[in-house]
């Protein structure tokens, strides 16, 4: 079993290695976080094969020539991780993060930038006569405390809407910023089919876990994420799905959108991704810090690679409206889709 599937569905810490102890700083001391920190990334950073090191090093130790606090020596890694070509990764000391942004920064979206603050739980209901609609927000389940209440929310939203009527189905994951994706794909089981669905690769193109369903269930590999099975009005096996993304639609947002992606009667529609479609391993610094790095690349159902955003099928920019759908131009557009592949 992979070292991030292990990390992520046992653990109860937040980051995976411990480097230092507590102490109060000094020259030598900051210099070995430094060190210490370099060679965790040196090892296990997912761009680490493309990446002069030795040049790299010089650069960072020039940069912090001088440093005497811990403090001196944190602009420092905003640099490494562009280096590194990693936006997703991040060191995080005292509660605040030092990162790179990347160079692809997707569409603002005021609508749904402000529809990611007030939409934070599973919301369903019918469009016309037959269409289900559901909407997914991200969570913050990251110790895997919520797994099958997380699940199950999706799963009964469903059916209290699926019947004979229904033809179709719109699921909205534009205000999904990440949090833990098993549970988002567990509860979506039902309209993903049945076999690898998507997975993790590393840099040399191995597999490091495949996303599967079997019997209704989600598997990473060889271990069930939950038990939480659908229990509502059969869901016809390709039923046509149309799922909504957006620029705030991140990481684990993002990894269940690629679940849908080579199913057979589904469709992309709405804005680029945010680009954050990489697993993140923690490594401990110190009692107040760590780094995340991005180890990992998600691949979809057929072994395709997202190293940035997803692109949509079918773009629509803007025309955005949550409390009022039949005026929601990407939900519009879903419908149209879903009616003419229903028939």
């Amino acid at each position: 079993m992979t070292k991030y599937l292990l990390f992520f569905l046992l653990s109860t810490f937040s980051f995976a290695a411990v480097a230092q102890d507590l102490s109060i700083p000094t020259v030598d001391s900051v210099k070995k976080y430094l060190d210490s920190s370099l060679v965790i990334i040196e090892k296990n950073a997912l761009n680490r094969q493309k990446v002069d090191w030795k040049e790299l090093k010089k650069t960072v130790y020039k940069k912090t020539a001088g440093a005497k606090t811990y403090e001196d020596i944190l602009p420092v890694y905003s640099y490494i991780f562009e280096q590194i070509d990693d936006h997703h990764g991040s060191l995080k000391f005292k509660q605040k993060n030092y990162g790179w942004a990347g160079n692809d920064q997707p569409k603002v979206n005021n609508t749904i930038k402000a529809a990611t603050k007030k939409y934070s739980s599973v919301r369903g209901e019918r469009i016309g006569d037959d269409i289900g609609y559901i909407l997914i927000p991200g969570n913050s389940d990251f110790r895997n405390q919520h797994l099958d209440s997380i699940s199950r929310s999706i799963k009964q939203a469903i059916a209290k809407i699926h019947d004979q009527k229904i033809k179709g189905w719109i699921i909205d994951l534009r205000v999904n910023t990440g949090g833990n994706m098993y549970p988002m794909i567990a509860g979506l089981t039902d309209f993903l089919g049945e076999g690898k669905v998507g997975g993790f690769m590393t840099s040399d193109h191995q597999s490091d876990g495949n996303w599967i369903i079997k019997d209704g269930l989600f598997y990473v590999d060889s271990i069930n994420v939950t038990a939480v099975k659908y229990e509502g009005y059969p869901i016809k096996k390709e039923i046509p799905i149309a799922v909504l993304i957006s620029g705030y639609t991140a990481s684990s947002g993002e990894m269940t959108a690629i679940t849908t992606i080579g199913r057979k009667n589904s469709i992309l529609i709405g804005e680029h991704s945010a680009g954050y479609t990489t697993s993140n391993l923690g490594f401990k610094l110190n009692g107040y810090s760590g780094l995340n790095l991005a180890v990992d690349y998600a691949t979809d159902r057929n072994g395709k690679i997202y190293p940035k955003n997803i692109i949509p099928n079918l773009s629509v920019n803007d025309g955005d409206n949550f409390e009022e759908l039949k005026n929601d131009e990407k939900v519009k557009k879903a419908v149209s889709w879903l009616k003419k592949t229903a028939k």
